[in-house]
């Protein structure tokens, strides 16, 4: 069996950057100015209302840690809010920023637009990636990738029974 070349992984992760760049473009064009590295935080904040980090973590799925880095230039952009959590004090609580709200509004009408234009790309290569996507980080989680490395090879090595001689 050969390799795949490029491995999957560097091709995931250029189609990561290709769609991250393309809408970094698309917003420029359009006149949206937000930094795309708030978008995420942005839409949870604007479907599910003020959250921590951690809360907010859970919800995009990446690090606390990232989370705070991206979250803290914006507080000091006015994008969003930090309080206090008044269950808390430990625990800061972030929303979005009034002063924002109009650059906010216009972003995610924007993304709604794009999610009519993922449906389409999906009809056009024949796969919906998203559902792909989220079903393989699932199974991984199952099942990592090492322990499915480990059961293929034992299977490979387990002796063959039955055949012929």
């Amino acid at each position: 069996m050969s390799l795949r070349e490029p491995q999957f992984g560097a091709i995931l992760f250029r189609a990561s950057q290709t769609i991250g760049e393309q809408g970094v473009e698309a917003f420029q064009d359009l006149g949206i100015d937000l930094d795309a590295r708030w978008l995420s935080i942005v839409l949870a904040l604007n479907a599910n209302g003020p959250m921590t980090s951690t809360q907010l973590s859970a919800h995009i799925g990446h690090s606390r840690q990232v989370i705070e880095s991206r979250v803290k230039p914006g507080v000091a952009k006015g994008v969003f809010t930090a309080r206090p959590d008044p269950e808390d004090a430990r625990r800061t609580v972030y929303d979005l920023g009034e002063a924002a709200r109009p650059v906010i509004d216009r972003a995610v009408a924007t993304m709604a637009e794009f999610e009519q234009v993922y449906d389409a790309l999906w009809q056009e290569i024949g796969v919906d990636l998203e559902t792909g996507l989220l079903a393989m980080e699932a199974a991984l989680a199952r099942r990592s990738l090492i322990e499915r490395l480990k059961d293929q090879r034992a299977s490979s090595a387990a002796p063959r029974t039955g055949a012929a001689s």
